[in-house]
């Protein structure tokens, strides 16, 4: 597997920190749910402009969401790399194979 972006993303900021806090991919499984909660919570607040980031702003410019989506997706690489799978060859081999419709 060749690292992509988010991977090496992912790999330099677990060397900047200078240890990987969750190093098994069970480990990174959990953190990843748990950043996946702080989004959606980040979201929340921006939501009921409980954000703490003024007047009314859009979704896509709000720092806490943003700081949220970068952690979760810095966890998600995080673990890709330590399931020797890109997270975006995944992505694409499931969307290309998806055959179900809805609705």
């Amino acid at each position: 597997m060749s690292i992509s972006e988010g991977g090496s993303l992912s790999a330099l900021q677990i060397a900047n920190h200078g240890k990987d806090r969750y190093p098994t991919p069970m480990a990174n499984a959990e953190k990843l749910i748990l950043e996946a909660s702080e989004l959606a919570g980040a979201i929340s607040n921006h939501e009921r402009g409980l954000c703490g980031f003024g007047p009314v702003h859009e979704l896509a410019g709000c720092p806490p969401v943003r700081s949220e989506l970068a952690d979760a997706g810095l966890c998600l690489y995080a673990l890709g790399n330590k399931l020797q799978i890109d997270p975006i060859a995944a992505m694409r081999q499931l969307v290309d194979n998806d055959r179900r419709r809805f609705g």
